[in-house]
């Protein structure tokens, strides 16, 4: 067989093989959105689910709206090429994000940073979950309140991601 042949063979094989992991990938995360939005919705049943569509380049990204009267959620799972390059995203976050407490309990490393957000690894994901309350506040006590309560939730949403995805 000629060198151009052989070449072009080895091209092909690389190719299927990329998109046979790129396919099995996308159904991984298919599957764990579907029992992420299972087990949320046997656990807050009253919670209301909308999938979102990630920005057109975002690949390998599930992106969940849970709304509740005033009160919102957002999670995003994101699925690295290597447990590595996880680690890598989790600890920039880190380094960048204003940190207020560190975990050990949901995934291999958490941590709770900005106002209402949970952010977590668990191998090659990286999972971040966010709270709002849309009240219109103008006191300040109030206002305490509604960040202690916006971080109370993200971490109960972020403990039922980390359920599901504990025995991944």
């Amino acid at each position: 067989m000629s060198i151009r042949i052989t070449t072009i063979v080895l091209c092909i094989l690389l190719l299927v093989a990329f998109l046979i992991t790129h396919a099995q990938t996308i159904s991984e995360l298919s599957t764990l959105e579907d029992r992420v939005v299972s087990h949320i919705q046997s656990q807050k049943p009253d919670w209301k689910y909308e999938k979102v569509q990630p920005i057109a380049e975002s690949t390998h990204v599930i992106v969940q709206q849970w709304t509740l009267d005033n009160r919102s959620i957002r999670i995003a799972i994101i699925s690295h090429k290597s447990t590595p390059d996880a680690a890598t995203a989790i600890s920039r976050l880190a380094r960048e994000g204003q940190i207020s407490e560190r975990f050990q309990d949901l995934g291999d490393e958490g941590m709770t940073w900005g106002r209402g957000v949970v952010s977590f690894r668990k191998r090659n994901l990286t999972i971040d979950v966010s709270a709002t309350n849309t009240n219109s506040i103008l006191d300040l006590d109030e206002g305490a309140k509604n960040t202690a309560d916006e971080r109370k939730l993200a971490k109960e949403f972020a403990a039922l991601v980390a359920d599901v995805i504990k025995d991944k």
